[in-house]
């Protein structure tokens, strides 16, 4: 479904990613780990073309990415972000009609009645007509989830959906996340709930420095690292006193 091949990017002199390698499968859930700064979020905004790569290839359902193909990409790829991006004048259902209608050229009733199915399905029914400022963090990102989701993409890219909750927050945002696992929708999710990835991604990329230091099955990856690397950045994340 997605496929990097020796991705490079640079911001002037600083190397950010350095021949980044790997595939997502369909319906598979990827987690990227790793430092802050280590490039977790510029591998995403790379996929969904919000930054232009260097060097190396990327691949979305059989399609390269290139200027051409971007708005095709982002019908296919959507992106939740750390700081939900929700318009703060409109209203929650207005935000989740906005890409369908204006992108999608979606009739906006028939648009309309998708999202108050996504609105329930993030247990948000009767905040429809809410605006952003009116929510708690964690109801604006699952706005955002819904958000998302209206596009009817074929992928989602989580940038560290929980780090800008109050920790009561978090379980109500990665339930969802959760949910939409077991739904089988193909999703890649840089996170430090190291617990959660464990228990529902399908393979995990520790990232230092640019780098893949190690994938794999994400028990394994996060249980038992082969890399040294990966096993002090786990037991510093886990037992950080």
């Amino acid at each position: 479904m997605i496929e990097l091949s020796g991705v490079a990017k640079a911001f002037g002199a600083r190397q950010i990613l350095r021949d980044v390698s790997f595939t997502v499968e369909a319906g598979e859930v990827a987690c990227l780990i790793g430092p802050s700064g280590s490039g977790k979020s510029t591998i995403l905004r790379t996929i969904n073309g919000l930054e232009r790569h260097d060097a190396g290839t990327i691949t979305v359902d059989g399609t390269l990415l290139s200027d051409k193909s971007l708005p095709a990409i982002r019908r296919k790829v959507s992106m939740v972000f750390q700081r939900f991006n929700l318009f703060p004048h409109r209203t929650v259902i207005e935000n989740i009609i906005e890409g369908p209608v204006h992108v999608l050229r979606e009739d906006p009733e028939a648009a309309r009645a998708r999202a108050v199915e996504l609105l329930s399905r993030v247990g948000l029914a009767d905040r429809a007509d809410a605006h952003p400022g009116q929510l708690s963090g964690g109801q604006q990102q699952r706005v955002g989830i819904a958000r998302a989701l209206a596009m009817q993409p074929q992928a989602i890219l989580f940038d560290e959906p929980t780090s800008a909750l109050d920790p009561e927050r978090v379980g109500e945002v990665l339930a969802v996340i959760r949910e939409l696992a077991e739904d089988g929708m193909t999703m890649v999710v840089v996170t430090h709930e190291i617990a959660f990835a464990r228990e529902v991604a399908d393979r995990a990329l520790f990232i230092d420095e640019g780098v893949i230091v190690e994938s794999g099955p994400a028990r394994d990856v996060l249980t038992a690292p082969s890399a040294e690397r990966t096993r002090l950045f786990l037991d510093r994340v886990l037992r950080p006193h």
